[in-house]
């Protein structure tokens, strides 16, 4: 429980739904107004539509919105009611602003809106301010303005780029992460600009299994500090014969210690902003920088076998998790199932113990598996049609699928 307990701070999507998303085209802007329940209640949805804009409201306090990493890389502008007597509130706007929010545009809503307040709000990181209520009209030029000051700063003269992360996690060493993480990532790489992190700084096999002997590694990337942008991470980045980037993990042991959370918001800011997906092999532990990258993914992929230590440790992973409001993100994966007499793996064992659905399973093949990780390969071209090789481009798929979701506020 002292666990749970320190890493409670680590605060993760609201368990409040969403009011309202009115999707519009991806290439659009996307405007999250973050409002009081009872402003919230007087929009009118429809008339939010004929905005250009991918609208998304929501009812349930700043500090939830702060507290959602992957909503916040979802968002070009933020739309938030503010009450500019209340320090407090203020000194928390001004703390993401710097932080986390430091590249979104804000826009304040104020009741009962003074020449006053409006001087003080924009003297400080506030790019405009509305009153409540405000018109179609004025929402609309706030838009516009923050589509304009989102252009400049973006190089394609659009909305900055903001990929998909996901966490893959281990129930305990040995189950597997690393050969899941590089076989998925080889895989969405066919298609996509895909990057593989291994931030597993102690044991991180990642570029091993993909037979790559990398000069340069994440270490290089820490001491960088502030110097860590695109260019930087593009030397750091070696790239595999699929096209796959990795961030390899150094060939020394490293401390712990060595990262921190604030290392990890850098880096996967940067990383978001230049690849179209980002896949984490996370190590075996929580600390302070582990659960901040759990909280910039958008899905944690946990990973177990049908053993009683890899469902059990699954279990206490899984309370972790839920603690710190990720449940909803996870998708349990169980590796090196047997099959039954019919072809069938029995899952309802490990889901009834665990108390959850597991999303996936994968066939115990290690003769194919092993081959591919020697060869840094796909496992489908180590042996045609492998059930293994099926079985990870179902969740492959999957996991796309489920991002969609994500994207689109489902």
């Amino acid at each position: 429980m002292a666990l749970l307990a320190r890493l409670g701070a680590f605060s993760g999507r609201s368990a409040t739904p969403e009011l309202a998303a009115v999707p519009r085209d991806a290439a659009d802007l996307r405007v999250t107004m973050v409002l009081a329940p009872q402003t919230a209640a007087k929009l009118d949805s429809s008339r939010l539509a004929t905005l250009s804009a991918e609208i998304r409201v929501l009812d349930s306090g700043f500090a939830a919105f702060a507290g959602n990493a992957p909503l916040i890389r979802r968002t070009d502008l933020l739309v938030v009611q503010l009450d500019p007597d209340n320090a407090a509130d203020v000194a928390a706007l001004e703390s993401f602003a710097s932080g986390p929010g430091q590249r979104i545009p804000v826009v304040a809503a104020v009741e009962n809106l003074t020449i006053a307040a409006t001087r003080t709000l924009l003297r400080s990181s506030i790019a405009d301010v509305l009153p409540i209520p405000f018109s179609l009209e004025e929402l609309a030029q706030a838009v516009e303005a923050g589509r304009d000051r989102v252009n400049r700063a973006a190089t394609g003269g659009g909305p900055a780029h903001h990929a998909n992360i996901i966490a893959v996690h281990g129930a305990l060493g040995g189950m597997g992460t690393s050969m899941v993480a590089s076989q998925l990532a080889q895989i969405w790489a066919a298609d996509r600009q895909v990057l593989l992190i291994d931030l597993d700084v102690q044991r991180g096999n990642a570029a091993l299994y993909l037979n790559l002997k990398p000069r340069l590694s994440i270490a290089d990337l820490i001491e960088a500090e502030d110097r860590l942008d695109a260019e930087f991470l593009r030397m750091v980045v070696e790239r595999h014969q699929t096209g796959l980037g990795v961030v390899a993990a150094p060939a020394d042991m490293n401390p712990l210690d060595a990262l921190s959370p604030e290392f990890i918001d850098r880096l996967l800011d940067v990383a978001a902003q230049n690849y179209d997906l980002v896949l984490l092999d996370m190590p075996g532990v929580w600390i302070d920088w582990s659960a901040a990258a759990m909280q910039k993914a958008d899905l944690v992929l946990m990973v177990s076998q049908m053993t009683v230590s890899g469902v059990q440790q699954c279990r206490r992973q899984l309370d972790v998790l839920e603690a710190n409001n990720l449940g909803e993100r996870v998708r349990l994966v169980m590796n090196r199932m047997t099959p039954g007499l019919f072809g069938k793996y029995d899952l309802s064992d490990a889901e009834s113990v665990l108390r959850t659905k597991v999303h996936a399973a994968l066939s115990n093949d290690y003769p194919t598996v092993s081959a591919a990780l020697d060869e840094g390969k796909p496992v489908g071209q180590m042996k045609l049609k492998a059930r293994i090789d099926k079985e990870l481009r179902t969740l492959a798929a999957g996991l796309l699928q489920d991002l969609a979701a994500v994207e689109v506020g489902a």
